[in-house]
Parts: structure tokens; C-alpha cells; sequence
């Protein structure tokens, strides 16, 4: 949607999001052309700490792993991930033309490893998405990420993520992600898509 029909949108005020909510996204690997996991997110807590999920398997219910996300959806805890602060994915109120720029510190405590983080966000505009779940009227959104290792004397710690995502009011979250990663050298190593194939809310 574009020109004068933009304008019946308000601004996307930040989601009101309560525990039972659920999320299930269908993953593919953009390069293999693969159909991945159907995942569902479920929230399980919602309090002064931000949004806590489980992250299950659509199909058996199997927990995969538990993450948690700022008030505002923005990644705090995100697989072996830890970021301080959230990285910044949204900055509500969302209106299109609007943009964002954070710092924040990446943490993989298992390995060791701490990464700094810029990351640039705009919001670009309306567009109808259609996905399993339906179509919907969502606010396309890109982030880029620029992530330095702070290990001394290697450079394979540093590189540059993207993502293109389509928020939907209608469903207090994401319908569409687009997720590419690329090293300090230029090369794109990973190429990811995650679609909505359902949700509930409570």
C-alpha cells in the first residue's frame, strides 16, 4: 500500500502482548530452497524483565530452547546469544520514513565470545504480505546490524547482518523475516526466511 491509502494507518503503538500468546513460523534456508522447522513461539511470562517464550516444536510440542525479549519484541536472549541492550529489531511508536540507530553488546557465553554491535533500523512503509497464516497489512522494516569481535588479532569476528521483516498490528509481531549474514570479507554465509503459519491469542 502506498501514497494516500498509507495514510488510514495510524502508528504502531508497541504489542500488548500476554502470556499463552503464540507464534508458529515456518524456517527455510533460502539457499538450499528447503523447508526447515515449524516452530511456535509461546509466551510463557511477561513482566519487568521483558517477554519470556518457549520456543517448541509445532508438531511433537518438544521445547528447542527459551528466549526473551524486551517489552517492546526487541531480542534480549536469543539462542546462546545474550544482548545488552535488547538489540534493537523496533522502535515503537513504528510510522513509515522512521529511523533508529543503538550500540549493544552481543555475549555467546558458552564460547566465550563478545561481540560490539551497531545496529540501524528504518521503517519503510505499508505493504500487504500474504503467508500461510493469511494476508496481512504489515510495516516493512530493515535493520542492520555491524558486529565487531572483540577477540585481539582476528577479523573473523566481524561482519554485517540484515533483516527485512514485515510487522503485522494484527498480530503483535513479525509475518516476514529475511535474514542474511556477511562476513568482514563481503561473503554472505547465511541466508534465512522465517513465515507465519499460524497464531492465538489469549
Amino acid at each position: 500500500m502506498h501514497g494516500a491509502a498509507a495514510d488510514e494507518h495510524a502508528p504502531i503503538a508497541a504489542p500488548q502482548v500476554a502470556v499463552g500468546d503464540s507464534w508458529t513460523y515456518q524456517y527455510t534456508d533460502v539457499w538450499k530452497k528447503l523447508p526447515g522447522n515449524l516452530n511456535r513461539m509461546e509466551v510463557t511470562a511477561v513482566d519487568d524483565s521483558g517477554i519470556q517464550v518457549d520456543i517448541k516444536r509445532a508438531a511433537s510440542g518438544a521445547l528447542v530452547s527459551k528466549q526473551r525479549f524486551s517489552r517492546e519484541l526487541n531480542p534480549i536472549d536469543r539462542g546462546r546469544m545474550h544482548f545488552d541492550p535488547a538489540f534493537q529489531r523496533y522502535a515503537f511508536p513504528l510510522e513509515p520514513g522512521k529511523e533508529w540507530s543503538s550500540d549493544a553488546t552481543g555475549e555467546n557465553t558458552s564460547q566465550g565470545k563478545r561481540w560490539r554491535y551497531r545496529f540501524k533500523g528504518k521503517a519503510l512503509g505499508w505493504e500487504k504480505v500474504k503467508v500461510q497464516a493469511g494476508e496481512f497489512d504489515a510495516m516493512k522494516i530493515e535493520v542492520t546490524g555491524y558486529y565487531h569481535g572483540e577477540q585481539v588479532g582476528t577479523n573473523g569476528g566481524s561482519g554485517q547482518l540484515n533483516e527485512t521483516l514485515w510487522f503485522a498490528p494484527a498480530v503483535n509481531n513479525f509475518v516476514k523475516l529475511e535474514y542474511q549474514d556477511t562476513d568482514w570479507q563481503g561473503h554472505v554465509y547465511n541466508r534465512d526466511q522465517w513465515e507465519l503459519a499460524a497464531y492465538q491469542h489469549k
